[in-house]
């Protein structure tokens, strides 16, 4: 064992000193080594992967329909008093409802961390103990909204001769057998339309037989019945009984009697049969939707995993098409589950009819998966470009301990990662990258300090070694123990980010803090362990060696003694510095440095998002979406693209929170765009879009339409990135107020994709039933309105129980299309009377032209109106602020106003998050310190190196124009740590060497000539980890922060920190006095 081998050092032992001792010689570091090499490795292949942090956000959808009541009646009777019992409900964050003809919906947002099955629980038992204050003729239904319903792959079916409808028929037997696979969840179909048994009725003919629609629908539900009749005594057994009959084809559906007509030649009435008065078609449903999918030839249409490389070129290929969604089970790893469908759909390609290709339009498996492997590239290069260093400025024996140790900290990182339920995603190794410099620190530390011990012992005494290893070691014990608290400090406080936001950053301060401790760990315990046995020095003396005698010494003392010297130089010093500090505090008033939440990540799609206006025809929708598509075609950098028409694109997670499932309609239009892959192509997807969107709002202003162009937002969604929202009391001046809102988004600089609540008015034709009329045609106003219904909007009124169908094929009841285009075809619909008479629709009713009623929005109970924009090459923080100085010089009437959220308020939130969590942090350290030092003012000035580090950060952000982003704040945070750990280090070595009796100018610039090698590399070390994730547009902020704060930081600390130091305390007994 190691206690009867270890030579003890001549002074006593702290606790990390013992703990080396311990593990030094001692078979347990193996086995921790081991362990933590086991684990890590278990830890990669088994954890599951993603490419962002999940968010929940648990969210409910209360619906609310009440038939024919207008949409301020809807407001009163239904959605003010749902909304303030739902106001009740703890965790609620926000109520969102539109109240519109007919019905309401109000979307429940919880806070986000709320457990989402308590919140459903809660809300449904709520809506079920206050139905009573719904009217009887209203009713409510509870839809949740989880985000693991969005799909992770997307297949889109498509092939030459098929329609949509018939690709539809396939995918539901492909989808049929995806359910199977065991980790997938919700899967979904867009595109085309199911089965459907259509009953086109002829009017004329109706009118002839006298019969009205409403009867056909009846008669058609009471003989489509099959039901068990109990069961009788035969003999000894029972005999189950079932009675009725179902249809089992189009043709039995038209030879169900629906009347009789005039006599036969036998005297019997003439039976009416309903392939009399109707076509009935076995075909598909009304045609509401178009989908289709636009290829280059060359585009590898089925490969999941496509060369990154390659570059799609030739002329778009278009087909018909229909598009599977499938989600993956929450906790489950996306690569993983996405290869499980693809294996599954190779399977089955045999079974699937001639000429049907499938066609992989979203592999988030891939992207996960291309997103953490590029970072893991990413760590090792910074891995490497550390180790490459140490070897030239320590030697390859010391470079190859520090190689050993980094990737066993990160290792142990990412096993206590797995056993805490955490994912690997590109937030986590991010953290781990920006971990890197502080976990440097602890080895270089060490590892240093012990090749100078190891200078004054014979290579060959294995006694001496341990002792002078235990002592190197024993010597950065207490500094090292501090700093590591102090940089968990600095993190800890970010677990407390409020919104999105804090869960998307929420592997920082997990994976940050955790691997500190690791890394401290490994410092005093496997470091050592190695460094015995791989240092190998001739000795120079029997001695330490005085540092007094090193070039790095004599360079410093040349530096600093004439300032130390001279309190004039000194103040001339810190005063300079001070300026400098002020100086660069105003670059962000001035704009030379500015903010933004993040900037656009590089992707390789987007989604073009087309509104027709309002009551558009699916025809004329699609004639503008030729137009678009033309133009896309034309872009070199597009592979292939999915267009749905009348409908949304499979459902995504910023497409859920913004709206995306209420896009069900003819004057709806969503572009998927894919882009060559990023390693590929010249530009940015930013600068495509840039470049595309006044092609596409050229061409959509010719069709009076608007096009949005979205990119996926790099880290957390919103509604819109530009969302102001108009409240006041009227709601009809608050939609006025919109409209004077809208222009001023038009004239602020770089705002596009302007959009608002208030849609053009769509014109209705309201029929008002003449009541005495009717009642003396002994027809019941109930009677009229459901007639209508059936014959212009139709009616599904049975099913069609068919055995190789996979779900059940609807009974639809219309009039033929060509009998519901016009006015004049309302005039002609006749309905018969009690005494067999007809009348016309048009003597029983009144036709009042109006308009539909336009929606009421509240959010939280207040009527607002909304107004929505993106930016282009802007920050949206500048534009809302030209629109706060716009409104501050033209205020809205009294009793009006304005809150600006989206980006904006997430920024602010962020911002302010962070801010609180960087004083939090620096407050704890400062009590830390305290303690340690037993003054109030050395801690002061130790923290006075993060003023340092910002004057660096500034500068350099306003040298190259980069946005000082959300991840900029990371990395002032994360240099908060460092640069604190480099200012404890360096105050305990003048610390010890005053209690040695040393002179305190001395003392300064041996501490600082010590320390000096170590601050350096470890500032080199993170600067140059920090260039592998330089090129990413999100986290460049934070690496530009690293590498402008600790360059500045570095240089500083080793002048300003001793010169404060030394101004304070101008002798040993200052230190402890306050």
């Amino acid at each position: 064992m190691v206690h009867s081998s270890v030579v003890a050092p001549s002074h006593k032992l702290s606790l990390v000193g013992r703990i080396t001792a311990y593990f030094i010689n001692s078979q347990v570091t193996v086995l921790l080594i081991a362990a933590l090499v086991l684990f890590g490795v278990g830890a990669a292949v088994f954890t599951p992967q993603e490419e962002n942090p999940q968010i929940v956000v648990p969210a409910a959808e209360v619906i609310l329909p009440y038939p024919g009541v207008s949409a301020e009646v809807v407001e009163n009777m239904v959605t003010n008093p749902i909304e303030a019992k739902l106001r009740e409900l703890t965790g609620v964050e926000h109520l969102y409802s539109v109240s519109q003809n007919s019905g309401a919906k109000i979307t429940v947002q919880y806070f986000v961390g709320e457990d989402w099955e308590d919140s459903l629980f809660k809300l449904q038992n709520h809506l079920y103990n206050h139905q009573d204050l719904l009217p009887p003729e209203a009713s409510y239904l509870v839809k949740p909204v989880i985000i693991d319903d969005v799909p992770i792959v997307t297949l889109t079916l498509t092939g030459k001769g098929y329609t949509d409808n018939q690709l539809r028929r396939v995918g539901e037997r492909l989808l049929n057998d995806l359910r199977s696979i065991p980790d997938t969840a919700n899967l979904t179909m867009v595109g085309g339309k199911p089965r459907a048994i259509r009953v086109d009725l002829d009017p004329d003919k109706l009118a002839s037989y006298r019969l009205s629609p409403a009867q056909i629908s009846q008669q058609l539900q009471v003989e489509n019945v099959q039901l068990p009749t109990g069961d009788v005594s035969v003999g000894e057994t029972r005999l189950f009984l079932e009675g009725g009959n179902l249809f089992q084809s189009a043709a039995d559906v038209g030879e169900i009697m629906v009347g009789f007509g005039t006599a036969t030649d036998q005297g019997h009435p003439r039976p009416i049969y309903l392939k009399d008065v109707a076509a009935v078609v076995d075909d598909f449903g009304d045609l509401t939707t178009v989908s289709r999918i636009h290829y280059r030839p060359d585009w590898d249409i089925a490969n999941p995993y496509p060369d990154p490389s390659s570059q799609a070129q030739g002329e778009f290929i278009t087909q018909p098409a229909m598009t599977i969604g499938i989600a993956k089970k929450k906790g489950t790893n996306a690569v993983t589950v996405a290869q499980q469908i693809f294996d599954r759909v190779d399977d089955l390609q045999s079974q699937l009819p001639p000429g049907v290709q499938i066609a992989v339009t979203r592999n988030d498996g891939q992207t996960a998966a291309r997103a953490v492997g590029d970072l893991y590239q990413s760590l090792l290069i910074a891995i490497a470009t550390v180790v490459g260093l140490l070897v030239m400025f320590l030697g390859w024996r010391e470079a190859a301990i520090v190689a050993f140790v980094i990737p066993l900290t990160l290792a142990g990182t990412l096993a206590v990662g797995w056993l805490a339920g955490q994912t690997i995603n590109r937030i986590t190794l991010f953290a781990l990258i920006l971990a890197l410099g502080t976990l440097v620190d602890d080895a270089i530390a060490v590892t240093e300090n012990i090749h100078r011990h190891f200078e004054s012992v014979l290579p060959s005494d294995r006694r001496q070694k341990t002792a002078a290893a235990i002592s190197a070691v024993n010597e950065l014990g207490t500094p090292i123990l501090l700093s590591t608290i102090t940089v968990i400090l600095a993190f800890l406080p970010m677990r407390f980010v409020t919104g999105m936001m804090g869960p998307y950053m929420g592997p920082i301060p997990f994976n940050v803090p955790v691997a500190m401790l690791i890394s401290t760990t490994l410092a005093v315990t496997v470091t050592p362990f190695l460094a015995l046995r791989l240092i190998q020095l001739q000795p120079h003396s029997k001695t330490l060696p005085s540092i007094q005698q090193t070039r790095i010494y004599r360079g410093y003392r040349w530096v600093m003694a004439p300032l130390l010297d001279s309190a004039s130089r000194r103040r001339f010093v810190l005063l300079g510095v001070t300026g400098l500090l002020l100086a660069t505090m105003i670059l962000p008033l001035t704009q030379a440095v500015r903010f933004r939440m993040l900037p656009k990540a590089d992707k390789d799609t987007f989604l073009v998002q087309v509104d027709a206006p309002l009551g558009t025809e699916l025809a004329t929708t699609n004639h503008l979406v030729e137009d678009l598509e033309a133009v896309l075609q034309q872009e070199t950098d597009i592979t292939h693209f999915e267009t749905y028409v009348g409908t949304g694109s499979p459902l995504d997670f910023n497409g859920m929170l913004r709206g995306a499932t209420d896009r069900q309609a003819e004057h709806f239009a969503d572009i998927r765009v894919h882009l060559t892959n990023k390693d590929a192509r010249s530009r940015q997807s930013e600068a495509i879009v840039f470049a595309l969107r006044p092609q596409l709002e050229q061409m959509a202003t010719r069709h009076n339409a608007l096009v949005k162009l979205v990119e996926d937002p790099p880290g957390p969604p919103v509604r819109s990135t530009m969302l102001a929202e108009v409240y006041g009391p009227d709601y009809g001046q608050l939609r006025a107020l919109a409209k004077q809102v809208r222009q001023v988004f038009a004239q602020t600089d770089a705002v596009v994709d302007i959009d608002d609540s208030v849609k053009n008015q769509m014109p209705q034709m309201r029929l008002v039933v003449d009541r005495e009329k009717a009642q003396r045609a002994r027809l019941a106003t109930q009677e009229i309105a459901q007639t209508l219904r059936v014959a212009i909007a139709g009616a599904q009124v049975s099913t069609l129980k068919v055995a190789d169908e996979l779900s059940p094929v609807g009974i639809q009841v219309r009039f033929a299309d060509a009998n519901r285009q016009s006015m004049d075809d309302l005039h002609r619909i006749q309905l018969p009377t009690a005494n067999d008479a007809l009348v016309s629709l048009s003597e029983l009713v009144q036709f009042q032209p109006t308009t539909v009623d336009q929606p009421i929005f509240h959010k939280d109970q207040r009527a607002v109106s909304y107004v929505m924009g993106e930016m282009g090459d802007r920050s949206s923080v500048y534009a809302v602020i030209d629109q706060l100085v716009y409104f501050w010089r033209h205020p809205l009437p009294q009793g009006y106003w304005i809150q600006w959220d989206g980006e904006w308020k997430l920024t602010l939130d962020v911002f302010r998050d962070l801010g609180l969590a960087m004083l939090v942090a620096v407050l704890l350290i400062y009590l830390i310190l305290v303690g340690q030092f037993r003054s109030f003012k050395v801690p002061l000035i130790i923290l006075g190196s993060i003023p340092l580090a910002l004057i660096g950060i500034l500068i350099g952000f306003s040298l190259n124009g980069v946005y000082f982003s959300a991840t900029a704040m990371i990395g002032v945070i994360a240099l908060a740590g460092i640069v604190v750990r480099n200012a404890i280090v360096l105050l305990e070595f003048v610390g010890d060497k005053l209690r040695e009796g040393t002179d305190l100018k001395l003392a300064i610039l041996e501490a600082g000539a010590t320390r000096f090698r170590p601050i350096l590399l470890t500032s080199v070390t993170t600067m140059l980890g920090t260039l592998s994730i330089l090129s990413d547009p999100v986290w460049s902020g934070l690496a530009w922060t690293l590498l402008s704060g600790m360059l500045a930081s570095s240089l500083l600390t080793l002048v300003v920190i001793p010169l404060m130091y030394y101004g304070e305390c101008r002798n040993p007994d200052s230190l402890t006095n306050p």
